[in-house]
């Protein structure tokens, strides 16, 4: 009798055991880890998740973060014990994971979405035929301007050294990535390529005339904000979501997109490899890539988005510039360049234009 009440005890044990491992196995099952971007960013996007959520029963872990702590945390992970499913970046970062075989290409048929992205964005994330990313929020560098303070917009960002302006410029160093993408606009409106030396000269030559007339030299959102609030700048190159957001809040602000072209900074979603939770990713991608989605992130951030198939209200029609024809004219960063010379380029910013 005692050896069968041992027997008995063992197997409620093991049964017990059994029913707490199907839990857990089971609530893994129904969740997926994604980072996002903190403050505005992850807010704006917490109604798509909510609803995600309520749609699907998938408990969705976000994570706020910066593109710089997620990549060091993939590339410590190296493909094993991965901490997140998903994650939002920037084209520089993407290429970095790319290059470092961190990211999952995507699967079209399993977030068949991805396929309504415009294809001129989505080719900048392709290596042998896969889509390493897929395009969400499509910021564009452009000026940013006080109208009450500037008398005749500037319509290139060669214009920006014009002496009219002096004392009313801010500029951001490259080492933002607001700056980074403003020196690129500078070198390809010259005709140069950031692999080039000798157009980079030429762009610092550049700079310098255009440095004659700035005042401060922000280096995140905040401080620009500041300084616009304040009138201790009235230009500035920036992001056309961001001034169309502080316009709106009541910023005596407005934007012009350079006719020589603005500056690309897409945010995008990436999949990572061996994603704990693969197949709830691929649902919640599917899902942030759809046009409803995109549509409503747009109405809260002022941005365009890469689906083809947003729907923008008549606010956001009025001041965005959206649409394959601009998404393909948009001037890119050359982030293979660019990732191994940035700290190179911003001390000597620092050198020479004495910042």
């Amino acid at each position: 009798m005692k050896r069968l009440g041992k027997y008995a005890a063992a197997s409620v044990a093991l049964i017990l055991l059994l029913v707490l491992v199907s839990c857990s196995s089971g609530e893994e099952e129904k969740s997926v880890t994604i980072g996002v971007y903190g403050g505005d960013w992850e807010a704006n996007i917490g109604e798509a998740i909510d609803s995600f959520e309520k749609e699907t029963g998938i408990k969705v872990n976000v994570i706020a973060g910066t593109d710089a702590e997620w990549y060091m945390k993939m590339r410590a992970a190296d493909g094993s014990n991965v901490p997140y499913d998903l994650l939002i970046l920037q084209p520089d970062t993407i290429h970095r994971a790319m290059s470092a075989d961190l990211l999952e290409p995507i699967d079209e048929e399993k977030a068949p979405h991805v396929a309504e992205l415009y294809n001129s964005v989505q080719q900048r994330f392709e290596k042998d035929g896969k889509d390493y990313a897929a395009a969400f929020s499509m910021g564009q560098l452009g000026i940013a301007y006080a109208p009450n303070a500037v008398e005749n917009v500037p319509e290139n960002w060669l214009d920006l050294a014009d002496e009219e302006y002096q004392g009313q410029l801010g500029l951001s160093s490259p080492s933002y990535s607001a700056g980074l993408q403003f020196f690129s606009g500078v070198t390809q409106a010259l005709g140069g390529e950031e692999g080039n030396p000798e157009d980079i000269d030429k762009t610092f030559e550049e700079l310098k005339k255009i440095n004659k007339n700035a005042v401060a030299y922000p280096d995140n959102p905040g401080t620009i904000q500041t300084l616009l609030d304040r009138g201790e700048i009235s230009i500035i190159p920036f992001w056309d979501g961001r001034i169309f957001a502080l316009q709106d809040a009541g910023m005596d602000i407005d934007f012009v997109y350079p006719k020589d072209g603005a500056v690309a900074a897409v945010a995008s979603w990436a999949m990572m490899k061996n994603a704990p939770h693969e197949d709830n990713a691929y649902k919640l991608l599917d899902y942030l890539s759809s046009p409803e989605v995109h549509s409503m992130f747009s109405e809260k951030s002022y941005y365009g988005m890469a689906n083809e198939n947003t729907q923008y209200s008549d606010a956001i029609k009025d001041k965005v510039k959206v649409g394959e024809d601009q998404f393909a004219s948009l001037k890119w960063v050359d982030y293979e360049v660019s990732t191994g010379k940035v700290s190179e380029w911003t001390n000597r910013w620092s050198r020479e234009l004495g910042e």
